[in-house]
């Protein structure tokens, strides 16, 4: 593989769970240097399995860049039952996030993941919710607001999960306050404490301040950690995520 000359985060870039593979990511990701990007292309061919990681890196430094190049790897790299049950659908994958599809507005994820955000297998409806967090698009927040009252709690959890992603990436979340609100009462703790982190965020957390009288005392306590900052984390969705 190729090695940029400054840090060899190329280089360093395949040392899966060490401490250095985050640096790696950042480098590559803020680097400004002449010809970076030509370099990573270059090595996409032979990038082995940290080519999904490269294919993000590249979505993450030009969200307007053409997606053949991410598009045509995932098929070639993702052949076989489990793509077949898909239906040969990028667009239903939890790879599309790692590969940087989400990011890629050329892509138009929002209007393609959208449709299964309502759809009658919840495992689909999870992938929708979770990709959209990752679109930083401010139209993938209604359809996300709207799995806040999913009948599955793992639904739920994502949506409110999605919701921060979005907060992160600078989309307006207030529309999801009550929503958000209405989780705190859910019997399942991982539906309670994303939706405590959730409310959290500055735009939010008036909100948060307003519910704390009504909770059950879990529910409760729950949201006392998170008005003093102790939140649920959020699970990175691939190694580079802040």
């Amino acid at each position: 593989m190729g090695e940029l000359s400054s840090d060899g985060a190329l280089a360093g870039l395949g040392d899966w769970g060490s401490p250095e593979q985050h640096a790696h990511i950042r480098h590559l990701i803020d680097d400004n240097a002449p010809g970076v990007e030509e370099v990573i292309l270059g090595t996409l061919d032979d990038a082995g399995p940290v080519r999904p990681l490269l294919c993000r890196v590249l979505a993450e430094r030009d969200p307007d860049r053409d997606p053949d190049y991410a598009l045509r790897h995932f098929y070639a790299e993702t052949d076989g039952p489990v793509r077949r049950w898909l239906g040969q659908e990028v667009y239903r994958s939890p790879w599309m996030w790692l590969y940087g599809i989400t990011r890629l507005r050329r892509a138009k994820p929002v209007e393609r993941v959208t449709p299964d955000v309502t759809h009658w297998f919840a495992t689909r409806r999870q992938i929708a919710v979770t990709a959209l967090g990752d679109t930083a698009d401010p139209a993938a927040l209604p359809p996300v607001v709207g799995r806040l009252r999913d009948s599955k709690w793992w639904v739920r959890t994502q949506a409110a999960a999605a919701v921060r992603r979005l907060a992160r990436s600078g989309v307006g979340v207030g529309s999801a306050a009550e929503p958000l609100a209405g989780c705190l009462h859910h019997d399942r703790q991982e539906v309670i404490e994303q939706a405590a982190a959730a409310l959290a965020l500055p735009v939010l957390r008036d909100r948060l301040l307003w519910s704390r009288a009504t909770l059950m005392p879990l529910a409760g306590a729950i949201v006392d950690n998170a008005l003093d900052g102790v939140v649920a984390p959020l699970v990175p969705l691939w190694p580079g995520e802040i």
